[in-house]
């Protein structure tokens, strides 16, 4: 049984992947799935013909509570009407938070779901950072106990070096490491996919994308690039909802006046998605604090673009190890703008340096590498 509640970000891609890979080797599968009519429209839409080969199990009731009472409950509750063997969560940091404090103290999960724990964890703050602060230590002490006793089946981290660092300290846990994957069509030329969006030809296209969140740092990229001459040729496409902060709002006021910036203040579909990469020169990743991986980043590389990210984290270390871009001091906003007028005008030999290295990352987070990776521990 896959347990996936929610709909937003990446889950229902994850959710996707995972199903069409469990069921490209003849796993018999259940979704534990939000059933609500909204919910649902956007499932069939990611899934296609996919749902003719799952059963279906609604995770809410219809005032839109977890129908066993809480979310372990209701995993629990949901694996026992399904006759599954094992539940996998695609974002197993759904329950990890309050089921490791428990655990501290003694609390067991519901007991049916014993060896049975398998999924993706996408932000294990505590095996990063095990001893501080102490929510950390207490959760280190639960996850302690429960690969202590053997709750959990397949652990899958998307940090390789996290992953290098933590799978020989819990003997009784089998922790893999599994890419972010990046995969779509992103064949369209940019001309095409300019004209498509209303993007001139003849300017240099940094995309911002995602959700509206302030630790995504569109303030800063935005800041940036009003700072830049107003002659300049560069270009904001910023794809996705758009934090409500009025200084942000303003500043791509003037840009858009300019005529040096597009917003798409809505939700991205998945082919307006790939024409917003196929449109761009380069991907900004400007992330205060971020913790973990990042799908744009890959969806970048997928696309064969260079990125300009915060000099900090797994983000920031795989753009300097692997050379996909360039980085900037996180927050400052003229680092920021001098990296943009850098890319601008890198030599035909250093764009060439940075789209092979670019290349051989792609394949690393490829699909196919997402695929294997994840099938690996069943041995098929």
């Amino acid at each position: 049984m896959i347990f996936e509640p929610r709909t937003e970000g990446h889950h229902l891609s994850w959710l996707h992947y995972i199903t069409e890979d469990f069921l490209s080797v003849g796993f018999k599968l259940t979704l534990a799935v939000d059933n609500n009519p909204k919910a649902k429209t956007l499932i069939r839409e990611q899934f296609s013909t996919l749902m003719e080969n799952v059963d279906i199990i609604p995770v809410f009731d219809q005032s839109g509570k977890y129908r066993y009472g809480n979310k372990l409950k209701t995993i629990a509750g949901c694996m026992e009407e399904s006759g599954a063997e094992e539940v996998f969560l695609p974002n197993l940091d759904e329950i990890t938070s309050n089921c490791l404090r428990f655990a501290a103290l003694g609390i067991d999960p519901p007991r049916i779901l014993k060896g049975s724990l398998s999924g993706v964890y996408h932000r294990p703050r505590s095996l990063k950072e095990p001893y501080w602060p102490l929510g950390n230590l207490i959760k280190t002490v639960g996850f302690y106990q429960l690969t202590k006793q053997c709750w959990f089946k397949n652990i899958y981290l998307v940090d390789e070096y996290l992953t290098k660092k933590v799978k020989n300290q819990y003997p009784n846990t089998i922790i893999h490491f599994i890419p972010d994957p990046g995969c779509g069509d992103f064949s369209h030329t940019k001309e095409d996919a300019r004209e498509v969006l209303g993007i001139p030809n003849d300017k240099f296209v940094f995309l911002n994308y995602g959700i509206p969140a302030k630790r995504k740092g569109l303030h800063i990229a935005v800041k940036a690039m009003v700072d830049i001459s107003p002659e300049s040729r560069f270009f904001l496409l910023c794809a996705g909802r758009i934090v409500r902060d009025p200084e942000v709002l303003n500043n791509l006021e003037k840009l858009k006046e300019r005529g040096n910036a597009i917003t798409m203040d809505r939700y991205i579909s998945d082919l307006e998605e790939k024409l917003c990469f196929c449109a761009s020169d380069v991907v900004l990743l400007p992330y205060i604090k971020h913790f973990g991986s990042s799908a744009i980043l890959s969806r970048a590389v997928a696309a064969g673009k260079m990125i300009i990210a915060s000099d900090e984290g797994l983000i920031g270390k795989r753009v300097k190890e692997h050379k996909l871009g360039l980085l900037f001091e996180s927050e400052n906003t003229h680092e920021l703008g001098e990296a943009i007028k850098k890319a601008a005008l890198l030599t035909e030999n250093e764009k060439s340096i940075f789209k092979e290295s670019i290349s051989k990352y792609a394949k690393l987070c490829s699909r196919e590498a997402f695929r294997s990776a994840l099938l690996q521990p069943y041995n098929v």
